[in-house]
């Protein structure tokens, strides 16, 4: 007996070699056992179907997100998953695979875990508001400010809770949410967050004051940066896969959204694991 509430189900695939395979037999299993499916143009390409929608609107037509591939393809779709509060299902066809926690040599017991255990391992991430300078947006992992230019230091204004806190002087700033500790700002000489940590971390890029280390917030600050450099070069991204110019003088303000993202973890399979996994930490 089904113990779940999902009943249509999108799928996602990013265009790799492998992902046909497991993407055959994900819809065949879903199939199966009754459920709909919904396909986007990537996924349907793959299982020689007619794509229903969008990558954009699958979330608003589904009650739960499957898809294939790595943590970019998985933050292709994370903002409009927290939009209409419906979970991620990913499985890692990729190398690191943070955020895709399923893995593919278990994907036919996860699935029975999923839909038919009753009890799947949910996991609610914070994410960031973005307001300001860029239209109203959601980042899972972070919003980087950086240059373009390598030949200039940009300088930035950074403020918390409307107290000034320093003025950085570098390469850029990160800030990340606890899942995005591990992405840029961790290659930034940031710290690891678990996703439980009621926090953000401002990481600078290459600061030119060497005084200035990474610094963790509570996730209920709101965090603004202002452009003070005479620069046209300076870029603000969001989650790597959004990307605006910022202007000299422009404010961006980053606040913890009320809205989590669920991410659907695989069977036995904790947060350490995957640190252990993806870092090599304990291998000689």
């Amino acid at each position: 007996m089904s113990l779940h509430p999902f009943k249509r189900i999108g799928l996602v695939a990013k265009p790799t070699e492998t992902v046909k395979e497991h993407l055959d037999m994900a819809q065949r299993w879903l199939t199966a056992h009754r459920l709909e499916v919904v396909v986007e143009p990537v996924a349907a390409r793959y299982l020689g179907v007619k794509p229903e929608c969008e990558r954009s609107e699958l979330a608003s037509r589904c009650d739960l997100i499957l898809l294939f591939g790595g943590d970019g393809t998985f933050l292709s779709v994370a903002a409009s998953a927290v939009e209409y509060g419906i979970p991620i299902a990913g499985v890692n066809l990729g190398n690191m695979g943070f955020l895709t926690e399923i893995k593919k040599e278990t994907l036919r017991e996860d699935l029975e875990t999923i839909f038919f255990s009753g009890t799947p391992t949910v996991s609610l991430r914070s994410v960031l508001k973005i307001n300001g300078c860029v239209p109203p947006s959601i980042a899972l992992n972070d919003l980087v400010v950086n240059k373009g230019n390598i030949s200039r230091i940009v300088e930035l204004k950074l403020e918390i809770d409307h107290l000034p806190v320093a003025q950085i002087q570098g390469d850029g700033l990160i800030v990340a949410t606890p899942t995005g500790s591990t992405a840029y700002s961790l290659s930034a000489g940031g710290p690891i967050l678990t996703p439980q940590v009621k926090g953000l971390v401002i990481t600078p890029i290459c600061p030119h004051s060497l005084t200035f280390r990474p610094l963790v917030v509570p996730d209920h600050s709101r965090i603004d940066i202002s452009l003070l450099s005479d620069m046209k070069d300076v870029y603000l991204t969001i989650d790597g896969q959004r990307v605006f110019n910022m202007l000299p003088g422009d404010r961006c303000r980053i606040e913890t959204d009320k809205r989590p993202l669920q991410i659907i973890s695989g069977q036995n399979l904790s947060y350490f694991t995957i640190l252990r996994e993806k870092l090599n930490w304990g291998n000689k």
